[in-house]
């Protein structure tokens, strides 16, 4: 009898960790990649990504309003000339994913 409640027990004890599911929408949440210490490039990339395969546009601001004006946005893009080691956030913001082939494809 002690055996088959050891045999019982041990089954229960290795089938509740199966119980604790995860599902994509929950693992790319950006407070559980936070939590789990992934970096806020990793979580930026992923909710792009994630923005990009669902079809739906992310909508941040991407530069800072002062760097829109013409004097500040040419020395940025000479020092971008210089260094292209320097973010221009234009990281994935730039690309338009078509479901369906065109012409264009060719």
């Amino acid at each position: 009898m002690k055996k088959r409640f050891l045999i019982i027990g041990l089954l229960i004890l290795f089938a509740l960790p199966s119980f604790a599911e995860l599902t994509v929408e929950d693992t790319v949440n950006p407070e559980y990649m936070k939590n789990n210490g992934y970096s806020q490039a990793t979580i930026n990339a992923t909710r792009k990504v994630v923005a990009q395969s669902n079809g739906e546009p992310l909508a941040e601001p991407v530069e800072h309003p002062l760097y829109e004006k013409a004097p500040i946005k040419f020395i940025r893009r000479v020092f971008m000339y210089i260094d292209p080691s320097l973010d221009d956030h234009t990281f994935m913001n730039d690309h338009e994913i078509h479901t369906s082939p065109s012409i264009d494809d060719l």
